[in-house]
């Protein structure tokens, strides 16, 4: 009986024994097909997570075409004689166009503490949109002084249209804009973002003989080729009051109609030409021809209103060279006024305690020459040592009874330097010796910055 529960219990260890080990064995096979299932599911994870990446890449560049398309990075160059900024709605092939530009400027009066001033000066925005490869249209907002609130009785500042155009392009040759347009004379009045000229401000000489920013309503034509490029507007002609009361010191900047309800009794003429040559340098020059109208009734001067009281004529040449560093402009300008004494007193008949005199003829020129010194050390930055030399007289010559103002004739010294960290950035500081004749002269130094994009 012994025997027989001895030998049963071997036999029920045995198999117990075998029961287990072919437990672990199907534990151990269920383990590594486990193993072999959480691999596969992590190599299907993997690709799910690089078809996902993939995707998003895909995504994103998509994402970047339309970018390009709507709003396309900046180039720097000029399109139809504009601005870099103001170029990239006319470069741009479809849809929408955002662009603009901004400066500051700090200005010390060294002979006078109450013309010390520091200025959030403009604030600029371009808004286009391209209708078809070559219908397009092209804006530029401007926002002066940082505030259109009135402060102690005077707004320092104001938002203005400064363009405003639609633009058709036949060809490169030959193309069609209307709306405000700008004035093509000078160089400044057209390309006028900070980071494109290096001196804090712009020249003195083009914003007084030539005014800026110049626009009127108008329509023309402009096209290029190898050799040249122009353009031709008629255009508003100027008024009495179209910009507020007249300063000998600007002596037609005021005349300017801005678009805003302007008199047509009229046609301005202006026009500009430019050749190409070698070494990109341009020669060229432009004219803006117009009557000055009357904006009021003047029973004792026989004048009504919309009555022409003058008549302005400019001439301006201009040479400009970007070449191995340098930065070269030579620009010029000579202007008649017909009826100078009637235009006078019209002036003096609307604004009674204006001292202002139309000159017969004035004009001068600007020379400026800078040299990038960083060129060959850092290519991707530039800083311009520049030197900028004016000479203008509002008051060559005035009308028969009348005196030349103190401070007709000035002339200007500016040196400074123009730093880069970026081709749309720029930091800006220079000297300024502004030197009218028979008037108080002026040391100025101003710090300036001026970025586009």
């Amino acid at each position: 009986m012994k025997k027989a529960l001895l030998l049963s219990a071997l036999f029920a260890g045995v198999a117990v024994a075998q029961t287990t080990e072919e437990r672990i064995r199907q534990l151990e096979e269920q383990i590594r097909l486990l193993q072999q299932e959480i691999q596969r599911l992590k190599e299907e994870q993997k690709k799910t997570e690089e078809v996902k990446q993939e995707t998003e890449a895909i995504k994103e560049e998509i994402r970047k075409l339309r970018l390009e398309i709507a709003m396309p990075e900046l180039e720097l160059k000029s399109y139809s004689g504009l601005g870099p900024a103001a170029s990239k709605a006319l470069s741009n092939p479809k849809g929408v166009s955002i662009g603009g530009y901004g400066e500051g400027l700090w200005e010390h009066y060294a002979q006078d503490k109450g013309k010390r001033k520091a200025d959030y000066y403009r604030l600029i925005l371009y808004l286009g949109y391209a209708f078809t490869e070559k219908l397009k249209f092209n804006s530029e907002i401007e926002f002066e002084h940082a505030t259109t609130k009135t402060i102690d009785g005077k707004s320092p500042g104001y938002a203005a249209v400064e363009l405003a155009m639609l633009d058709y392009n036949f060809s490169r040759a030959f193309g069609v804009r209307g709306g405000l347009l700008l004035v093509p004379v000078g160089i400044i009045n057209e390309i006028h973002e900070p980071p494109t000229f290096p001196s804090a401000n712009r020249p003195f000489f083009e914003r007084r003989i030539i005014p800026s920013t110049w626009r009127e309503n108008g329509l023309g034509i402009y096209g290029e080729t190898d050799l040249v490029s122009y353009r031709f507007y008629l255009l508003n002609p100027m008024r009495v009051g179209g910009d507020g009361a007249p300063k000998n010191e600007e002596p037609i900047k005021q005349f300017r109609q801005n678009g805003a309800e302007a008199l047509n009794n009229g046609l301005a003429y202006t026009g500009r030409l430019d050749f190409k040559l070698p070494y990109n340098l341009t020669v060229g020059g432009s004219f803006f021809v117009s009557d000055i109208l009357s904006d009021g009734n003047y029973p004792l001067l026989q004048v009504k209103r919309g009555d022409k009281v003058g008549k302005v004529t400019m001439l301006s040449p201009h040479l400009w060279w970007q070449y191995a560093g340098f930065d070269v402009r030579v620009v010029g300008a000579f202007a008649n006024v017909s009826d100078a004494k009637k235009l006078t007193q019209t002036v003096r008949a609307k604004y009674t305690t204006s001292n202002y005199v139309a000159p017969k003829s004035f004009g001068g020129y600007s020379i400026q020459v800078a040299y990038n010194i960083l060129r060959h050390f850092y290519p991707d930055q530039e800083l311009y040592l520049f030197g900028i030399y004016e000479n203008y007289d509002t008051h060559k010559s005035v009308p028969e009874g009348y005196l030349k103002p103190q401070g007709h004739k000035v002339r200007v010294y500016n040196f400074g330097l123009s730093y880069k960290p970026h081709p749309l950035v720029a930091l800006k500081a220079d000297y300024v010796k502004y030197d009218p004749k028979d008037k108080k002269k002026e040391d100025i130094y101003r710090f300036a910055f001026g970025f586009m994009f």
